[in-house]
């Protein structure tokens, strides 16, 4: 048999397995149904592992779905997930909705998963970039994670794992360890379960690559997240955020203070009596506030703070790990566009300018 002869009768077979596995389809209940569950899906990748929340958005391509399973470590080709819905005529009967899935897992249970819609009732919440432990802690509660109380001992029983802990400093609370995500869990889940979950969610997307972006700009993973929590708490645009992570580092190299008025928040909101009156985050600071002893308080002293000042997100993280290249030294708020973008200058001459134009 010759080359090309072999090819048109592979592709026949193809062809023919296509067709059965349709026809099959038409008449099964789920995807496990389809050849008794032996799909040729390839080798699963490896065990099952943790879990993993996902949001299926109705009417997501399986091409788009099987690139975010496959970021996410649920499956392990985007690919073959895509082949695998189409193959089966399945793009339209993936159900929309909240899933539990598991890294590592096979293509086809995630397909069967994602089919038929998971019985178990579930917990979703949301919590945003940029906040603080305590504020999370209320959102955990009304969502239904237990009380706030029961969050904030929860973080204050949590261990971190190995890498992530190696350079957090002695007596050091887990502020700014929190991952802030959409988390789906299981009705019934405790506060420490989802601490756990947001703890682990930090340690993953904060990857190996980041970390050492971050090293080759001399910070450690605690010195990383505390600068990416003040480019989180400073910048509202993503596309700023390197720009802004740049301005700061700058200023470290050379020997400067940050003047990051969300550090001075905070040490203010170090104050339960400040925390009563303005909120966690200050909006019109004094002068009392600028003067604040408090080591978090950049605008007084020189580096980074002692810690995070909130949870950041991926983006700001990224931001930190991967600076602009650019000499600029300070930012105001564009007060004319007020729509969170920032005016860069190199000088003070630049800075005083911009604040004459932009900032009033």
């Amino acid at each position: 048999m010759n080359s090309a002869h072999s090819r048109l009768v592979a592709i026949a077979v193809v062809l023919c397995v296509a067709a059965i596995l349709g026809a099959t389809y038409a008449v099964a209940r789920t995807p496990g149904d389809v050849l008794n569950g032996n799909l040729p899906a390839g080798v699963p990748p490896g065990q099952r592992g943790e879990q993993v929340s996902y949001s299926l958005k109705s009417g997501g391509s399986a091409a788009a779905i099987g690139r975010d399973l496959q970021a996410r470590g649920v499956i392990r080709s985007g690919r073959q997930f895509e082949l695998l819905v189409t193959l089966m005529g399945l793009q339209d009967k993936l159900s929309a909705g909240e899933f539990l899935l598991r890294r590592n897992s096979s293509t086809v249970s995630v397909i069967g998963e994602l089919t038929v819609r998971d019985a178990v009732a579930v917990i979703r919440v949301t919590f945003p970039e940029g906040l603080r432990m305590e504020e999370m802690a209320d959102v955990a509660a009304k969502a239904g994670f237990g009380s706030r109380q029961q969050f904030l001992d929860a973080v204050t029983a949590a261990a971190l794992p190995a890498e992530l802990a190696a350079n957090l400093p002695a007596g050091a609370d887990l502020q700014g360890y929190l991952f802030p995500d959409t988390y789906i869990m299981p009705t019934g889940s405790t506060a420490s379960q989802l601490v756990a979950l947001m703890i682990r969610t930090m340690d993953r997307r904060f990857a190996p690559e980041l970390r050492a972006g971050a090293a080759a700009h001399g910070l450690n993973t605690h010195q990383a997240l505390t600068l990416a929590s003040v480019v989180e708490r400073e910048a509202a645009r993503e596309e700023e955020r390197p720009l802004i992570a740049a301005v700061f580092y700058n200023r470290l190299a050379a020997g400067d203070r940050l003047g990051a008025d969300p550090t001075t928040q905070f040490a203010a909101a170090l104050n339960p009596a400040s925390v009563a009156k303005s909120g966690w985050w200050k909006k019109e600071l004094t002068l009392e506030d600028l003067e604040n002893p408090s080591k978090y308080n950049t605008r007084l002293w020189a580096g980074l703070p002692p810690g995070p000042i909130a949870s950041p997100g991926l983006a700001s993280i990224e931001a930190v790990a991967n600076p602009e290249n650019t000499d600029f030294y300070y930012f105001v708020a564009d007060a004319k566009k007020a729509d969170g973008s920032h005016v860069f200058g190199v000088t003070i001459a630049d800075h005083e300018r911009n604040i004459a134009l932009y900032g009033q």
